[in-house]
């Protein structure tokens, strides 16, 4: 900092900054000259943004007057949303909360700018004539309340500090403004005409020597540029560097992550969290975006509407709530009971009834349900009640202590001034009554909402050496290394974007900042200027593609020195796994289980076992599943389990071949149309939030369609009686004992079995064959009957089709079925060889075979749930087995 205005700052001059992080370095400075100096105690230097020096200006000369109310930004934003939504134009707006936000925008652009809208009415388009309007609506509001908007605010401390002279400072500084506005410039003259002492002053800067580098992506090249901010802090601890990343808001996560890779590897590993990182980045993440604010959304949100079941997920997963720790194995399987019963989303009573658990103390999460029948009652009729926004305050934070927000576990710093940042937000509701004398629970926590949104915030931390700045943050600041990255020539200079609701002609005529191609060029131009002199070394460097896209360095760069790139190191991540000594131990076999093991999951285990080894391993031993996502309405699961549950209860009324043939068209009609009602009757009762009137009589229409074409076809048939519909049954095959559920057997006039099996989507007898076959359940079922089988068979029900697909030993068994041997030894060779391959499977099995091994890749894992376990994809498509498969 210049010497002289460091004596004007101990003599009581204020320095006026663009911005807070400029004012924070200046203060930094002058109080380091003080220490420096040996004193130990001084006056504090003033050094303030323009933002808040109007407001603190405004209040010191208006503390004891009845002077306008200064309104919030948020009491801004909530009245030209009142005013837009009660407007004629409000029925053309997607979002009136957006155009309320560009609304206000162009109010503060039309009075810091001096625009005359209305001379230039041969230039309103629809969306400058709507703006026009609700400004003036807004402007009439503001003055009938004696309210005070942030546009106007510069022109009435002008007024204020013309009125008491005497009052205005003596000595004002402006530092390292790019440009000044109408309303600036009256503002400054109101304060010369008063005697104090104005000047604008820019950076002093330095000589440096700058060059430029061009990197293959925009990831590459933060990533070379932490690498190289690391060797600087490795010589020079002390170093104060800084980092521009432009769309740093956009890019926040990437350039923590890189720069944490660099400056602080231990980060990348469990546990290594704590330390505080040794840079600081100028621009904070929105406030909702944090997981403790995002959780207390979660919950208030649950008050009144449902969650999804991502949605609820997340919250039953949160650390914030009361016994997060103690029930945590409880609320994820309570996640996985809410997710199997298939709905999309889940409501606050749906929660609760879950919550208690089903009975055998597996899942139980009694502290939530507790919760839960609390704020039952305290959300009771919450959805008709309006109050006041702040009584709605006080409602949301009683609300979030019913479930222990912020959680019983001790919170660290960040955590603590992220509960204070957000508190402080929900009590700065208040401000609202002076816009909505009442609001609903879902508008209020609407504004609630919005307001965590756009209220950008960063826990403090330590000052590091390293800082990561914006673009324009870093105008006027000082250091010893300056990289500035991103400055392609798609991105610098930037493209014009002029304000939607004024007049772009005007906007362009005055001026005005983003408005046209040739201000944005002369900005670019300014900016590159100022960085240059900054610090003794600067570097520009840019991303030379995106994607597919070629990218080439700003043309602002001609005439800067290249230099080429030096190759980043390896991710810290990479690093250890190339030390590490890798020690090689096959998985392909696990150990074996002893004959007579019962396995779970039916017959879809030598299904699997057929399919790949390591399926059947993940599935039915390690007991592997993915977590089901719910649907809307009926799933194929659930209207398979329609038909078969109508199915077995039309059967058990019929029972045999006769009776059917003895039923008349009415008598049949009636019988289906119980067995379909009870069966939807049942999942009604199960599911009462997917069934309405209406669509279960769709369903019952579709599935009493499939029982009458069934029965016209059974009609066909050879004499025949029913022995048993779904009936479970133990099965031993090779060692192994599984449990099923035959759909349905039927027995013929000389004691033979048909054995059913039913299904509503494509089928085919072929799956049962070859050493590794497709859908081997109904040969299970056929080789351990026990009796003798003269026929096994799908039965497909669908729109399309409703015939049976299957084997028999004669032709006269099942209409459309052809036999399936010559004779009956062939009959019986063909039952033999099935024996074989499932014995075999069986083997495979219980001796512990777990190859990744699918019959067909990459068709056999599309549908599969273990991929992410066996990583399939790895080892097929770039691992040991590449070559192999690429071979066959």
């Amino acid at each position: 900092m210049q010497t002289d205005l460091l004596d004007r700052l101990a003599a009581g001059c204020v320095v006026l900054t663009p911005n807070r992080r400029l004012a924070l370095y200046l203060k930094h400075q002058f109080d380091a000259v003080q220490t420096a100096a040996g004193r130990r105690v001084w006056r504090s230097a003033e050094v303030l943004p323009w933002g808040v020096w109007l407001e603190r200006t405004y209040g010191e000369l208006t503390c004891c007057s009845d002077d306008a109310t200064l309104l919030s930004p948020l009491q801004e934003r909530a009245l030209w949303q009142r005013i837009i939504e009660a407007s004629p134009h409000a029925n053309a707006l997607l979002d009136p909360g957006a155009a309320a936000r560009a609304a206000r925008d162009a109010w503060m652009v039309q009075h810091a700018w001096r625009l005359d809208v209305a001379a230039q009415r041969a230039h309103h388009d629809a969306d400058v004539t709507a703006w026009f309007e609700w400004s003036r609506h807004f402007g009439r509001i503001c003055d009938d309340n004696r309210w005070l908007d942030g546009g106007r605010l510069a022109d009435a401390v002008a007024a204020l500090l013309t009125r008491a002279r005497d009052r205005a400072p003596r000595d004002v500084v402006l530092y390292a403004f790019d440009q000044l506005d109408s309303q600036q410039r009256a503002l400054l003259d109101a304060l010369a005409s008063t005697g104090t002492r104005v000047e604008e002053r820019a950076p002093a800067g330095c000589a440096a020597t700058v060059v430029r580098t061009g990197y293959d992506t925009a990831e590459d090249e933060l990533a070379a540029v932490a690498h190289d901010v690391r060797c600087i802090l490795e010589t020079k601890p002390d170093a104060r560097i800084g980092v521009v990343v432009p769309g740093l808001a956009e890019n926040r996560s990437l350039v923590m992550r890189v720069f944490d890779d660099a400056l602080q590897p231990a980060r990348v590993l469990s546990g290594g969290s704590g330390r505080s990182r040794p840079y600081n980045l100028s621009l904070g993440q929105a406030l909702a975006d944090y997981p403790l604010v995002h959780t207390a959304l979660l919950l208030l949100r649950l008050a009144c509407r449902p969650l999804t079941l991502a949605e609820t997920g997340s919250l039953l997963r949160s650390p914030f709530l009361a016994a997060a720790e103690t029930e945590m194995t409880g609320r994820a399987l309570l996640d996985a009971r809410l997710r199997r019963r298939g709905g999309l989303t889940v409501d606050a009573e749906l929660l609760r009834r879950y919550a208690r658990g089903t009975g055998d103390g597996s899942g139980d999460c009694r502290v939530l349900s507790r919760c839960l029948d609390a704020w039952r009652r305290l959300t009771d009729g919450i959805a008709g009640r309006r109050q006041p926004p702040s009584a709605w305050s006080a409602t949301f934070l009683s609300l979030l202590a019913v479930f222990g927000w912020p959680g019983e576990r001790a919170p660290d710093s960040p955590e603590h001034q992220t509960v204070e940042k957000w508190r402080e937000t929900v009590t700065g509701l208040a401000a609202l009554d002076a816009i909505f004398p009442v609001l609903g629970f879902n508008d209020a926590l609407s504004w609630l909402r919005r307001a965590s949104n756009e209220t950008l915030f960063q826990p403090e931390s330590p000052d590091g050496p390293v800082q990561i700045l914006g673009m324009l943050e870093a105008a006027g600041l000082e250091f010893d290394e300056l990289f500035i990255t991103g400055l392609c020539d798609d991105a610098w200079p930037g493209s014009p974007r002029p304000n939607p609701f004024l007049p772009v002609v005007l906007q362009r005529a005055c001026a005005v900042p983003h408005a046209s191609a040739d201000w944005e060029l002369g900005f670019a131009q300014r900016m590159l200027a100022l960085w240059s002199r900054a610090a003794p070394r600067v570097r520009f460097s840019y991303p030379l593609r995106d994607g597919d896209v070629e990218l080439r360095p700003s043309p602002l760069l001609a005439d800067v020195t290249e230099v080429l790139p030096t190759a980043a190191p390896q991710p810290y991540r990479a690093q250890i796994y190339a030390a590490a000594a890798l020690e090689r131990l096959p998985d392909a076999t696990a150990p074996a289980l002893a004959p007579g093991t019962r396995a779970h999951g039916g017959a879809a285990l030598f299904s699997n076992q057929a399919a790949c080894p390591f399926r059947a391993f993940a599935i039915h031993r390690l007991g592997a599943s993915a977590l089901e996502s719910g649907c809307s309405g009926l799933d194929a699961r659930n209207r398979g389990s329609l038909v078969h549950q109508a199915l077995a209860g039309l059967w058990r009324d019929i029972g045999s071949h006769a009776r059917l043939l003895e039923l008349n068209a009415g008598e049949a009609a009636a019988a289906i149309a119980d067995a379909v009602g009870a069966a939807l009757a049942d999942l009604r009762r199960k599911r009462p939030d997917v069934l309405s009137d209406g669509f279960a009589r769709l369903e019952h229409d579709r599935i009493s369609a499939l029982l009458t074409r069934l029965l016209e076809l059974e009609r066909r048939r050879a004499p025949f009686e029913v022995l048993a519909c779904e009936e479970p049954r133990a099965l031993q095959i090779g060692g192994i004992a599984v449990d099923v559920r035959i759909d349905r057997i039927d027995r013929l006039p000389d004691g033979a079995h048909v054995i059913l099996d039913y299904k509503t989507g494509a089928v085919s007898a072929g799956a049962w064959d070859g050493e590794r076959p497709d859908e081997p359940q109904l040969p299970l079922y056929a080789v351990t009957d026990g009796g003798d089988v003269d026929a096994l068979s799908f039965v497909r029900l669908s729109a399309q089709e409703v015939a049976f697909k299957g084997r028999s030993r004669t032709a006269e068994v099942l209409p459309g079925v052809a036999p399936g041997a010559e004779d009956d030894a062939s009959w019986n060779a063909l039952f033999d060889s099935w024996r074989g391959v499932l014995e075999r499977l069986a083997a495979e099995f219980l001796g512990g075979d777990a190859r990744v091994a699918p019959k067909r890749y990459p068709q056999t894992c599309r549908y599969c749930d273990v991929g992410p376990l066996c990583r399939v994809t790895e080892l097929f498509d770039r691992g040991p087995l590449a070559a192999e498969h690429d071979d066959e």
